[in-house]
């Protein structure tokens, strides 16, 4: 990829089923933004049910977990990734991060919010389904990137998500990637089921960011534990990838710090839930 012009991003993948593809999606547009120069702060947003760390072969030493009870600090935390991104891992089996409240949220949200240096762009990978946590940071974010399959049940739920998202917010900027097709016709043929249904019930219809191609070594790269971009730079889905990170960025000129992310989280989790 040629370089992008600079800004500043904070994107929230979410699909509101898991298998979907989103992990796999943020881990690489991670490393193709990474490569375009951009400094990337890569979040697992499942706070307490850790993903990314396995994903990409990562061993924590401390963990959310141990941030919220003070015994570290959000520098300690932080992971090297692959091309120089930093990763903020979850926790594994802790159930009562799966919803922030209280004191915990506030630390959380009061550390992010002081760590603006960390990076030019996050992308915070969210947990699947419509929860509370969920939901408000994917309103915080400047943009969502609403990841399904062309399977008829996962374009329902994707439905049900832009249903959540726009009755939370009318005006969030919802991009629509579709994962584990054959070709592009059959992407863009998924992608207008959804949009058609969310113009007709909805009002308006999500961004097109295109699809992801069915590809077997993206198998082996998280068998590997590596991002396919590293493996197989010039595979099919590889590809795919660069051109969606070329779209976020060139289609965003936002001007904002890393910390207007966390800023709008903590505005939208306080007004409690949104469903």
């Amino acid at each position: 990829m040629t370089g992008v012009k600079a800004g500043t991003l904070s994107v929230a993948i979410g699909g509101s089923k898991g298998g979907v593809g989103k992990s796999n999606l943020a881990v690489n547009l991670g490393v193709a933004l990474r490569r375009c120069g951009r400094n990337v702060l890569l979040v697992d947003g499942d706070l307490g049910l850790s993903n990314l760390d396995v994903l990409l072969g990562l061993i924590p030493g401390r963990t959310v977990a141990d941030f919220l009870h003070g015994d570290a600090g959000l520098e300690e935390l932080l992971l090297d990734g692959p091309a120089g991104m930093r990763v903020l891992p979850a926790a594994s089996g802790v159930p009562e991060l799966t919803r922030l409240e209280g004191e915990a949220r506030d630390r959380m949200i009061q550390a992010l919010l002081q760590s603006e240096s960390l990076a030019d762009v996050v992308l915070v990978d969210t947990g699947a389904g419509v929860g509370d946590t969920t939901v408000a940071m994917q309103l915080a974010a400047s943009r969502v990137v609403l990841v399904t399959t062309a399977e008829p049940t996962s374009l329902v739920d994707a439905y049900a998500s832009l249903k959540i998202l726009w009755s939370a917010d009318p005006t969030k900027r919802v991009d629509v990637v579709v994962n584990a097709v054959e070709n592009e016709a059959e992407g863009l043929r998924a992608y207008e089921q959804l949009s058609r249904a969310a113009t007709h019930f909805l009002g308006r219809e999500p961004g097109w960011l295109g699809p992801v191609y069915r590809d077997p070594r993206l198998g082996d790269a998280v068998r590997r534990q590596r991002s396919l971009l590293e493996l197989y730079p010039t595979s099919v889905a590889a590809r795919c990838y660069e051109r969606i990170a070329l779209l976020l960025t060139c289609s965003d000129a936002r001007g904002e710090s890393s910390s207007d992310y966390w800023r709008r989280f903590v505005e939208t989790s306080v007004v409690g839930p949104l469903h």
